[in-house]
């Protein structure tokens, strides 16, 4: 009898355990690079859902722009940080993708927005970005950004194309481009290793902030005609905001740049229960989204919604409906 009572103890507590366990809303969320705002930024939000509801358990894990959305694809991981180009064209099947990703889902859009921004020495004897490759035509210039995969790379890629020069070229006259992590660009161009830090992230990036400390910076504004051309690739004029950076010496004016919208993503196979907890979660506390991160500060539930042509996940969309945000 003794033992019964015991066995039947044991069963008591090991029920709910394995029901808890059961209940565990595991999930890998491919962000960008370490030290990139993607990163800290999803661990910002990982932090505010796990307050609200503990059955989540996600990892955070890193990742790049464009790779993202292969990886969600494959099933490599439940949710990504993504960029409205390179979702749609993932989904579509267009480049820089050579096959349709049709399990790819909005969860949320609006999330602020990642900007190009060009850093280079105060001294350093350019103005503009068009400046850097009058100069890359008779010089040597070091230029860096994060490697392939990304959509800093690809946008770098894009902006050497519009002034019809490659990496090649710079290097055949004796310059540099370098294709390393947020942290080590950092540190080349704070070893004076490199001069033109080429980066997108939100704004204020740690990345630009913790360079412009170690060594003077200004921003380079794109040129108009580079901004248009960058529009043509389904990417958006927008500024760096006046006062964004105390320790860059032109931070008294807007800077004209490329932007784009921070997203996040699921695989359609994610069961929709979990998608709509994940959502719902992040509508009820709007005020803690938009203190995850600076880029956050203006987000509207309303924006959330909105990405053309990518459907959105079933497990959002209840949400959305309950939250009255779509009918």
């Amino acid at each position: 009898m003794r033992r019964a009572i015991v066995i039947t103890a044991a069963l008591a507590l090991v029920v709910p355990a394995l029901t808890a366990t059961a209940q565990q809303k595991n999930l890998t969320w491919t962000a960008g690079q370490v030290g990139g705002g993607w990163y800290s930024q999803a661990g910002g939000f990982v932090e505010l859902i796990k307050s609200k509801d503990p059955s989540f358990n996600i990892k955070v894990v890193p990742g790049a722009g464009i790779q993202n959305m292969s990886k969600l694809q494959q099933g490599e991981t439940e949710i990504a940080w993504g960029l409205p180009p390179f979702i749609a064209a993932s989904y579509n099947g267009q480049d820089p993708y050579k096959d349709k990703h049709p399990d790819m889902r909005l969860v949320m859009n609006g999330l602020g927005y990642v900007h190009i921004q060009v850093g280079v020495p105060v001294e350093y004897p350019a103005n503009t970005m068009k400046d850097v490759f009058e100069i890359a035509k008779t010089k040597p210039i070091t230029i860096g950004t994060t490697p392939p995969g990304g959509s800093d790379e690809w946008v770098m890629r894009k902006v050497f194309e519009f002034y019809k020069t490659t990496y090649a070229d710079v290097r055949a006259k004796g310059g540099k481009v370098i294709l390393v992590s947020y942290s080590d660009l950092t540190t080349q161009y704070r070893d004076r290793n490199m001069d033109v830090f080429f980066a997108n992230l939100a704004v204020p990036g740690a990345a630009i902030q913790e360079a412009s400390l170690a060594r003077k910076m200004k921003i380079l504004p794109l040129d108009d005609d580079c901004i248009k051309f960058l529009e043509g690739h389904g990417l958006s004029r927008g500024v760096i905001p006046r006062g964004s950076y105390k320790d860059v010496v032109n931070n008294d004016k807007d800077i004209p740049t490329i932007t784009m919208a921070n997203t996040i993503v699921a695989n359609q196979k994610v069961p929709a229960d979990v998608i709509y907890q994940f959502t719902k979660v992040l509508l009820a506390d709007v005020n803690g989204v938009r203190k995850v991160h600076p880029a956050f500060k203006d987000f509207e539930p309303k924006d959330a919604v909105r990405l053309a042509n990518v459907p959105l996940h079933p497990g959002a969309e209840k949400a959305y409906k309950e939250a009255g945000l779509l009918k």
